[in-house]
């Protein structure tokens, strides 16, 4: 039940933030350029965009909801909050995913023109954004201000960003594919190929990165928390 209210109340944060009317925007924007992009790219395209927007998108706005939250003196309240570390982790990490989740079927459902495999898709963009969420609020719980945030932030989106790129457009070696994003746009494609099998075998990899990082997102996020409101629950 805790976490269930802190859920809803992140989604409430983000509607009042407007961040629903910033994903709409780029919604809007991507969907108009995946319309005017021939059918023979357009399958690369929505997968370049699905990757980098909503998915990665999360990285710069979660680090933005932190900030704001410190901003308001909202972490100072923690020494007498009811929730753990992980619960308060895991329901901003969420309540963002399930945004770019929404966000990348709408974009394909109106932007594209052929069959998709939307359930396999909106599970691997569920799951690869609340890993590139978790990767963000780390790096948000080292940030003074929103513009260190943006400079700190830089070699982890990179880092990200850059090896499912290369293997976009043909670039490939082995060490590639161990980069969650890399594993993330091959099950981006897979989801929008329905006239082959589905492997989801390279998606597995994003499992043990999420795991890594739920230890880490854990430590971290308590320690800055209690170093910011307290000793808490």
């Amino acid at each position: 039940m805790r976490f269930l209210n802190a859920l809803k109340n992140d989604i409430r944060f983000q509607i009042k933030y407007g961040f629903y009317f910033l994903y709409a925007f780029f919604s809007v924007v991507y969907i108009a350029a995946l319309k005017i992009t021939p059918f023979e790219y357009k399958r690369m395209v929505a997968a370049l965009i699905l990757l980098t927007d909503p998915a990665m998108l999360g990285v710069f706005f979660i680090g933005g909801i932190w900030l704001l939250e410190k901003g308001e003196g909202l972490h100072r309240f923690w020494s007498i909050s009811p929730l753990r570390p992980m619960e308060y982790l895991l329901a901003k990490s969420i309540s963002l995913a399930i945004l770019s989740m929404i966000s990348a079927d709408i974009i394909v459902w109106i932007g594209m023109e052929s069959a998709v495999r939307f359930g396999f898709l909106s599970l691997w963009i569920f799951i690869g954004a609340v890993l590139f969420n978790l990767i963000g609020l780390i790096v948000a719980s080292y940030a003074r201000s929103v513009n260190h945030y943006m400079i700190i932030a830089a070699l982890p989106v990179m880092l990200l960003s850059m090896p499912p790129v290369l293997t976009a457009f043909g670039i490939t070696h082995p060490l590639l594919e161990i980069f969650p994003g890399t594993a993330l746009w091959h099950m981006i494609v897979n989801s929008m190929d329905v006239t082959r099998h589905f492997d989801g075998w390279k998606g597995m990899i994003l499992i043990p990165w999420l795991m890594l990082l739920l230890i880490l997102a854990n430590k971290r996020i308590g320690t800055a928390l209690r170093s910011e409101g307290g000793e808490g629950a």
